[in-house]
Order: C-alpha cells, then sequence, then structure tokens
C-alpha cells in the first residue's frame, strides 16, 4: 500500500470515529470516581455510551454502548458492574396527528406539540403545549413522545387580520404589505419574476387559482400561506430566499419549488413536479407527492405521509421519514435520518452517514464510504455494504448480504446469503 494511500486510509477510520463519538448520547462514569452511571429511564432511538460490559434481561450484551435500534420495545433490565437498571424502550411513535383547528386567535392541537420558530436555524423550544396563540409570526408545532419519536408536524397559519384584497384584473406585481387573494376573484396570473419582500404577505383563500406565464418565478423574501387547497398551473417556480416562509396546499404538477436558504419550506396535501433546496432552516412534506426532492444543508427535515420519486439529502443533520413511500434516495455528506413505516425501492448511503430504519421495506440499499445503516423489525431486499461501511441488523431480514471491507453485526436476523 502506497503512503499516499495509507494516510487516506487512517484519515477515513479517524473520521469515522469521530462521527461515532459525535452520535453518542449521555456519558457514563465510573462509581471509582464517585459518580454514577446516567442511564436514562426511557429510551428511544438514541446510542448512550457505557464503556463497560452490559447485559440485558440477564444476557450478555455484545456492545459497550445502549442503542434503542439494537433493543427490543419495552421494559428491559440494564446490568452494569452488578448493578441492574430498569429502563423502557420504544422506537415507534404514537399514531397522533398534526390536524389543529383554529379558535378565535388560537390554533388547537388533540395532543401536546413542541413549537419552534421556523426563522431560528436550531430546534429551540418556544412552547410545548397543546396551543399555540395566532399573530402574524408563524410557527412549527412537531408531535413526539417522551421517547422523541416523532409523528407529525403542524404549520400554526397567521393571523388574516389586516389584510389587503388583492385585485386580479393585472398580472400580480412585486407585492408590498400583507395581500389576500380571493377564490371569487380567480384566476390571478404571474407573468414574470415577482417579489414579496421580508416584511411582506402573499395569502391564498381556498380555492384560489394562480396561472403562471412564460415560466413566471414568485420569489419569497417574505411569505406565502395558503389557507387550504389552491391551484397553481403552467410551468413556474415558487423560490424561497432569505428568512422566507413558505407554506402550500397546492397542485401544481408542473411547478417547481427551489430555495437559497429560506426559514420554512412547507408543503401540505401538495401535488407539485420537484422540489431543489439549498440550506433552508425547516422542510416539511406532508401528505404530499412530488417527482423528485433534493435538499442540501437543511437544518431539519419532516417527510411524514408522501410519496416521492427520487429524493436526495446531503449535510441535513436531523431528517424524520414517517409511513412514506420513496422509489430511489441518495443520503450522503454526513447525513442523519430515522425512517418509521416507510418503504424504499432504492437506498444508497455513503460518507459517514447514518440511517436508522424502524419496520420498514428496501429491495436494494448500498453502502459506501463509511456508511452506517440500522435496522429494527425491517426487510430487505439485498444489503451491500462497502468501503469501511457498517450495518446493525436487529430482528431484520435480508435476501442477500454482501460485505467489502466492511461490517456487519446480525442480532436475532435471518440472512439468506452472506457474501464476502
Amino acid at each position: 500500500m502506497s503512503e499516499k494511500a495509507l494516510k487516506k486510509k487512517i484519515l477515513l477510520l479517524t473520521t469515522l470515529l469521530m462521527l461515532f463519538i459525535s452520535v453518542v448520547g449521555l456519558p457514563a462514569t465510573d462509581s471509582t470516581s464517585q459518580t454514577t452511571l446516567k442511564i436514562p429511564a426511557k429510551l428511544g432511538i438514541q446510542k448512550i455510551d457505557i464503556e463497560k460490559n452490559i447485559k440485558v434481561d440477564g444476557k450478555n450484551y455484545p456492545f459497550t454502548f445502549l442503542d434503542g435500534m439494537l433493543l427490543a420495545d419495552g421494559t428491559r433490565k440494564i446490568t452494569i458492574d452488578n448493578r441492574t437498571y430498569t429502563i423502557q424502550v420504544k422506537t415507534m411513535p404514537d399514531p397522533v396527528k398534526a390536524d389543529g383547528s383554529v379558535e378565535y386567535y388560537t390554533f388547537v392541537l388533540e395532543g401536546t406539540a413542541t413549537f419552534y420558530d421556523p426563522t431560528v436555524r436550531e430546534l429551540k423550544t418556544v412552547a410545548a403545549s397543546k396551543e399555540m396563540s395566532i399573530s402574524e409570526k408563524m410557527y412549527i408545532g412537531v408531535i413526539k413522545d417522551d421517547f422523541g419519536n416523532i409523528s407529525d408536524v403542524a404549520f400554526v397559519p397567521p393571523t388574516l387580520e389586516k389584510l389587503d384584497i388583492l385585485d386580479s384584473q393585472n398580472p400580480i406585481s412585486n407585492i408590498s404589505g400583507r395581500k389576500f387573494l380571493l377564490s371569487s376573484k380567480s384566476p390571478y396570473r404571474i407573468i414574470s419574476r415577482t417579489i414579496i419582500p421580508e416584511n411582506s404577505a402573499l395569502i391564498l383563500e381556498n380555492g384560489v387559482t394562480l396561472i403562471n406565464s412564460l415560466n413566471a418565478e414568485l420569489n419569497i423574501k417574505g411569505s406565502l400561506v395558503t389557507t387550504g387547497p389552491a391551484t397553481i398551473l403552467g410551468s413556474g417556480t415558487l423560490s424561497v430566499s432569505g428568512s422566507g416562509i413558505l407554506y402550500a396546499n397546492v397542485l401544481g404538477t408542473e411547478l417547481k419549488v427551489t430555495s437559497d436558504r429560506g426559514a420554512l419550506v412547507f408543503l401540505d396535501g401538495s401535488d407539485i413536479l420537484e422540489m431543489n433546496l439549498t440550506m433552508p432552516n425547516f422542510v416539511v412534506i406532508r401528505n404530499s407527492s412530488l417527482r423528485s426532492v433534493k435538499i442540501n444543508g437543511a437544518y431539519a427535515v419532516y417527510i411524514i405521509d408522501s410519496n416521492i420519486g427520487d429524493l436526495e439529502l446531503k449535510n441535513c443533520g436531523n431528517v424524520i421519514i414517517n409511513n412514506s413511500s420513496i422509489g430511489k434516495m441518495d443520503l450522503g455528506m454526513v447525513s442523519k435520518v430515522v425512517a418509521y413505516s416507510s418503504g424504499f425501492s432504492t437506498l444508497n448511503i455513503s460518507d459517514l452517514s447514518v440511517m436508522a430504519l424502524v419496520s420498514s421495506k428496501v429491495n436494494t440499499v448500498s453502502t459506501d464510504r463509511g456508511g452506517v445503516i440500522k435496522a429494527k423489525n425491517s426487510e430487505f431486499g439485498t444489503i451491500a455494504l462497502q468501503n469501511y461501511s457498517i450495518a446493525y441488523l436487529y430482528k431484520s431480514s435480508s435476501q442477500t448480504l454482501s460485505v467489502e471491507n466492511s461490517k456487519y453485526y446480525n442480532l436475532e436476523s435471518k440472512i439468506g446469503k452472506v457474501i464476502k
């Protein structure tokens, strides 16, 4: 092996080690240092480094860390240094939906949600409640259980006060202030590049129709919000930039959605052609159908109850996929994904990305360049591991598993054929 190749291999292994360290959950310290192990009472999809021999329900455990993906859900007895801890493991979200309603000046949900301000690029909790006050500011509410499993995401709409009715006799031009489009005045037309500036809004009434002409573009630096299903005809683009917010329930089979940063892109009950986003804060695809989706550098992505033809994720740190169907998915550049009850035709994981699959089905999965896959109660046709990748298979099945310069761990799983 040449010196250059050896250095490249050492760098890759070092980077992989740093990745595993970065996903460690709660630290554990030896009792001799007069501190106790910090074992949580509730364990979801997370990893906790112990660095000691572990027994689970009286049986030797093959790792020196705890991981909810590698334990059966329910009550578990964890023994470390002859001391036993009782924990609850849960790695599937409850079937709770985020269908809210507006009552006076309050958005009300049936269950508790954690609310976030999408203009802030972090998971900083604004409130944890069943309701949220309505104002001109918009929020998202994430439904998750005590174990951190996420089932759905809601959009808190803005108030419909202080709106000016927009005339439809002339094509929509640059927007100033808060404008309202009435379904009774449809259709509205967009014929060129139109800007919604910061602190301005375009709000569409249920049933509004927009017509794009000559590949028109609506650039959203402020906000565009639909209050119900709307229709956008013709080929055109909704482009989000700056701290812009898009919440759309639209039928637009020739419509594209793009972003250059942006606070929030939220498609709810939509059917559009494609999405290509760069550096947005939050992305939500809910009850929607898209032919192609590319997302690079999003802080958080939620794909719920949706169908996507091709999905490409790069450098996305917090991705949740729940009850969705995806044709081909490419995951790269140190992304991290959790998928519940979802189906994939082809799944490619590379460049130190990590994917956890719970109760899901994949026809073909391939990992490369340090990719990591964790599977629990899932089914695979073919798994191919190469170039220092790792697979953890817990109570799952695969017809074929091929391994090249990689590792796999079989924990109560059924593997038809192993090729090395």
